[in-house]
């Protein structure tokens, strides 16, 4: 893969670059201060490094970056590129970044729109860059593997020995779980044997079960039971309306009847709920 084309526009010092790369091997050189680094920034934000306004160029509104690699292997990135809507490549790969001091930023692939994502995870295997604070694949084991097995044209030994591992990863986690299972299932059994054992030693009669079972529905229930009576509890007598206080206020106006006019106290006895609500007051 070949970096053909950089251009660069309105980024940090720099105005307007366009910069055609020859084949074979390149070296920038100059004084500190020259803009070296800057083409260094500009290849790190087409690789999907995050920027922001502050690199825009003084008087400018926005900056870009594009670039146009060459190569003739695109098999692998055109099929990521159809599964996230982009444009194939065929014998040239066009990247290009902008940002704007409005705080758009905007990132290209084949002029398709694209996620900073697409282009990060593009530009890792496009591009590797070494420096004393960058990132080094060389120290990835990962990468360091990759080249040995290259180095060994080891291939496609390589693949059929991960088909092969993934296989018994597999089945090892099956063997497992079959594992947990039976044990699961064991202990159940014992649980269900200890239960048995227990209602036979118990040796209940039909009317001791009887009882058993429904002292267990009064168990059960005794949260609900509990909640219930204190409902009653408080509507009979804690409560601003309680029953036992609306009996209680009603009591002493009968009594107030009585005293102004006798021939209540009969009609009062004769009331339904005086010989049970009344009187049991009084008591």
């Amino acid at each position: 893969m070949l970096l053909q084309l950089l251009r660069i526009k309105n980024l940090a010092l720099v105005e307007d670059l366009e910069w055609e790369i020859a084949p074979g091997f390149t070296a920038i050189t100059g004084e500190t201060g020259a803009g070296k680094s800057i083409i260094i920034g500009a290849l790190q934000l087409l690789l999907g490094e995050r920027g922001d306004k502050s690199l825009v160029r003084t008087g400018a509104e926005m900056c870009t970056v594009e670039a146009i690699f060459q190569g003739n292997d695109f098999a692998k990135w055109n099929a990521r590129f159809e599964e996230s809507g982009i444009e194939p490549c065929d014998n040239d790969l066009i990247l290009k970044r902008s940002l704007s001091l409005s705080g758009t930023n905007r990132q290209f692939i084949n002029g398709s729109p694209t996620t900073l994502a697409n282009l990060k995870e593009l530009g890792d295997d496009l591009v590797d860059l070494h420096g004393p604070h960058d990132h080094q694949s060389l120290l990835s084991p990962d990468r360091q593997l990759d080249l040995l097995d290259a180095f060994a044209a080891a291939g496609d030994a390589r693949e059929k020995f991960a088909k092969i591992f993934q296989q018994l990863r597999a089945l090892e986690a099956e063997h497992a779980a079959l594992n947990t299972a039976e044990t699961a299932r064991e202990q159940e059994l014992d649980l269900l044997r200890h239960q048995v054992n227990e209602v036979a030693s118990a040796t209940l009669s039909a009317e001791e079960e009887a009882q058993i079972e429904s002292r267990y529905r009064l168990a059960s229930n005794s949260r609900r039971l509990i909640e219930i009576a204190s409902t009653v509890a408080t509507k009979l007598s804690e409560a601003d309306d309680a029953i036992l206080s609306q009996l209680g206020e009603t009591q002493k106006l009968l009594r107030e009847l009585e005293k102004l006019d006798p021939a209540m106290a009969t009609a009062a006895n004769n009331w339904p709920l005086s010989s049970n609500g009344f009187r049991s007051l009084k008591r």
